[in-house]
């Protein structure tokens, strides 16, 4: 947290307001009186650019070079997948299936949906 403020002018409160949470949460987490998650490590790195893998991990490069940040938007679509665990099973199939299936498997998708 010292880091942040030195070097970006950002106190835990203004991160807080950021993330869009309590900021008694964000100095519960940094004090290790509350587990760090994935999604609490995402929604930091997104706001702060400090890497959500080495806060996690400790591997890696602190801060994110050259970030392709995520929307809003899409922090919240991972968000949902993420908690629902039949989504997050699907989707984690999805993750192998090869490119030259794209189309097949969405045509069979969109035929659901109809």
């Amino acid at each position: 947290m010292d880091f942040l403020l030195e070097t970006k002018g950002l106190n835990p409160r203004s991160i807080a307001l950021r993330m869009k949470i309590h900021h008694t949460n964000l100095y519960r987490v940094a004090a290790g009186k509350r587990p760090l998650t994935s999604t609490f490590a995402v929604n930091f790195e997104h706001h702060t650019n400090i890497s959500s893998v080495w806060l996690t991990t400790g591997e890696g490069d602190m801060i994110k070079a050259n970030v392709e940040i995520f929307s809003d938007e899409e922090i919240r679509f991972f968000y949902k997948i993420k908690k629902d665990a039949k989504l997050y099973e699907l989707v984690k199939l999805l993750t192998k299936v090869k490119k030259d299936s794209y189309e097949l498997l969405k045509g069979s998708i969109l035929k659901f949906i109809k």
